[in-house]
């Protein structure tokens, strides 16, 4: 199947609740006709960002849109300051700015979908993406921000997706690229959760939603260079791109399908920017430069199971392990509520561990490891390739390349010490169980990313 018919299959997938998607060029008008055909329209929300949006050819457009809707009813205006983040008081402003509304329409990116997606409940949510920059848009969850630490929460689906190919061309092309950045992960996130699957620890492994948007992988690499010029007709099929990825989420209700490993380095990077009072980088683009780093350590750790080499998986003793949290996490308030978060989640990822008895899983799928090795070939990347690919788009491929670059301590926490974040199993949990990621580890993981055109 094309990528295309496959977005139009999955939409009638009994699990999504994505009732109506639009993505190609001069559709903007189309968000008019979603709203005017809802049972109650008449109060409309229009939540938003401080950001000025325009498109390929000028149009401002959050006063077209504005225009459109006023047509129909009464617009109130809902307008979240500065540069925003899904923390506990954002949420509630958005909340309650929208409470009184019969449908909810954000414009803006995926912090802003996120958000629209919690303070819309139950009502209708039509969302006008900006920009063609991650592949949150088209699922039931939202990235917020916990106690200082960002978590995944079940929201609600959005009930239309409006997604004008004008619009993303106008869009700063280093989002875009982020958006490309962001599916970069489907190279190494669908083998985490095929690991985690290994433990017990999956929640339902699915192939399908594995692969749902992992089996169009060779058409993303070659969409790279069109993508990094802000071609229509690429930045659509982009846009095609992330839509049916976060579809694959809702249908996995969950978000392996795309996050594994790589996500959780961008999300540490971003709570060590938020703890130093900086800005955070692209989500996207982070995720794509830490996609080639995790690409390395599983190639590295699918050999050593191939050959039989590989040591024990060792469980520490909970007050070792919660001793190790701490000192990672610690640092990053006085109060210690990251800390505590980071705590509470992995120690039910270690009862987990202990009660499935996770060594001697492990030993049973190394000792048939080939036929696992099988299953992963059609699941991860090549890192010279995702390289490449990244590099024809213009994007970033080092750490230091980002908008907003972590320092490169940071970095090297975020990789070493991401898998005590939250209650997940990936391929540096198996690394760092088994004695394989240690700072040095890091360090060498760092220096082959290097040698490709990657790294810090």
């Amino acid at each position: 199947m094309t990528l295309s018919s496959d977005l139009d299959h999955y939409l009638t997938h009994p699990l999504v609740g994505l009732d109506q998607v639009v993505i190609g060029p001069d559709v903007l008008d189309s968000v008019r006709d979603i709203v005017a055909a809802l049972p109650a329209h008449n109060n409309i929300a229009l939540l938003t960002d401080e950001d000025e949006y325009t498109t390929g050819s000028g149009t401002f457009l959050k006063p077209a849109v504005t225009g459109l809707l006023e047509t129909l009813g009464t617009v109130t205006k809902v307008v979240l300051p500065g540069h925003v983040h899904a923390d506990e008081a954002t949420v509630s402003a958005a909340t309650a700015g929208c409470e009184d509304a019969d449908v909810v329409v954000t414009i803006g990116s995926g912090t802003l979908c996120d958000i629209g997606k919690v303070a819309a409940g139950n009502r209708p949510h039509v969302v006008v993406q900006s920009a063609a920059s991650v592949n949150g848009f088209a699922d039931d969850q939202s990235v917020l921000l916990i106690n200082g630490v960002k978590r995944t929460a079940h929201s609600g689906w959005p009930s239309a997706l409006v997604v004008d190919s004008n619009v993303l061309e106008g869009a700063p092309a280093l989002l875009n690229r982020s958006g490309l950045g962001d599916m970069i992960s489907m190279f190494t996130a669908p083998a985490d959760w095929y690991l985690s699957s290994l433990v017990g620890m999956d929640r339902g492994f699915s192939a399908e939603a594995a692969t749902m948007t992992r089996r169009h992988g060779a058409e993303l690499l070659g969409l790279a260079e069109g993508v990094g010029a802000s071609d229509p007709d690429s930045l659509a099929t982009l846009a095609k791109f992330v839509t049916l990825s976060g579809i694959s989420m809702g249908v996995a209700g969950q978000t392996s399908p795309s996050s594994g490993m790589e996500h959780v380095v961008s999300h540490m990077l971003d709570m060590a920017n938020a703890a130093r009072g900086k800005d955070t980088a692209h989500h996207g683009a982070q995720v794509g430069v830490a996609t080639v780093v995790v690409a390395i350590l599983w190639r590295k750790m699918n050999e050593r199971l191939c050959a039989g080499n590989i040591d024990t998986l060792r469980l520490p003793e909970a007050a070792d392990a919660e001793r190790t949290v701490r000192e990672a996490f610690d640092w990053m308030d006085e109060a210690g509520a990251t800390s505590n978060e980071c705590w509470s989640d992995y120690s039910k990822k270690l009862e987990h561990l202990r009660w499935v008895d996770a060594g001697a899983k492990i030993r049973e799928a190394a000792g048939s490891w080939p036929a696992h090795a099988e299953v992963l070939s059609g699941l991860l990347g090549a890192p010279e390739d995702i390289v490449a690919a990244l590099r024809a788009a213009g994007a970033p491929t080092r750490f230091s390349e980002l908008e907003n670059p972590s320092k490169e301590d940071d970095v090297i926490w975020a990789l070493t010490n991401c898998h005590l974040m939250r209650n997940r199993f990936n391929i540096a949990d198996l690394a760092y169980l088994t004695g394989s990621w240690t700072k040095t580890d890091v360090l060498a993981a760092l220096s082959e990313a290097e040698r490709i055109g990657a790294g810090l």
